[in-house]
């Protein structure tokens, strides 16, 4: 099975593939697959009306192009489907964790 980080809407995710689902009008649930440029590889974005065509998509464009994960953003946490895998919980990055600990001690010097 499939484990997946879940991003914010508008997050950038500067070594990953994104998968974004999303329901439309309709109510019909359908996903976008997009990455950044980096190095020699251009940013690029495709929709899919199959969220699991969507996955299989950035599973690709992450083997090939060398990304570190394929990371999802939800429109609305209800759409999420375990038939594609689990949102893994929130982790704090490296970069994250060092600002969270700089915070609380510089509160607790105050």
């Amino acid at each position: 099975m499939q484990h997946f980080r879940k991003i914010a809407i508008g997050e950038a995710a500067e070594n990953a593939v994104t998968v974004g689902i999303e329901q439309n009008a309709d109510g019909k649930v359908h996903a976008a697959v997009w990455w950044p440029a980096k190095g020699d590889v251009d940013g690029d974005e495709v929709d899919y009306d199959s969220v699991k065509e969507a996955f299989e998509a950035a599973e690709a464009a992450r083997a090939l192009h060398g990304f570190a994960e394929v990371v999802v953003t939800l429109q609305d946490d209800v759409l999420w489907r375990d038939e594609w895998g689990t949102i893994d919980p929130a982790t704090l990055t490296d970069d994250e964790a060092f600002e969270l600990a700089r915070a609380t001690e510089a509160m607790r010097d105050a």
